[in-house]
């Protein structure tokens, strides 16, 4: 099996890697678009640098998380998926950001969370096997 990345965005619409993004720890049983524009963003508070929030009654925290220079994230997704586990997979680029407000609802966001780990240790990997 091989896995096939389109990317015809990045040369006919640059905002489309501009989006905003919201990492919040939850499930949510829906795949379709949000409003989150309407529904949640009006409701963040921002206070001495920190955020918070709320999704469903939840209390959440929140920080604003960029990633290190010469990186961003891209979100693909799959037309369709094949029957097979052996077939070939092709992705469409559809956008992509460069940071996002990660949020806590049980915390607020610190060194000790897997999400800042993660993006650490880009800048640990770059030192240990770069230039």
């Amino acid at each position: 099996m091989s896995i096939h990345v389109e990317n015809t965005l990045h040369k006919t619409n640059k905002e489309a890697f501009e989006q905003r993004v919201h990492y919040v720890p939850c499930k949510v049983e829906e795949d379709g678009p949000a409003n989150v524009e309407k529904y949640f963003e009006p409701y963040v508070r921002e206070e001495n640098g920190e955020l918070t929030a709320s999704f469903r009654g939840h209390p959440l925290d929140g920080t604003k998380m960029s990633f290190p220079e010469g990186y961003r994230a891209v979100v693909a997704t799959e037309a369709k998926r094949p029957l097979s586990e052996d077939a070939d997979r092709k992705f469409h680029v559809v956008g992509g950001f460069k940071d996002f407000i990660y949020w806590n609802w049980d915390k607020k966001p610190s060194k000790n969370d897997n999400m800042v780990k993660a993006l650490d240790w880009i800048d640990i990997a770059d030192a240990i096997h770069g230039d």
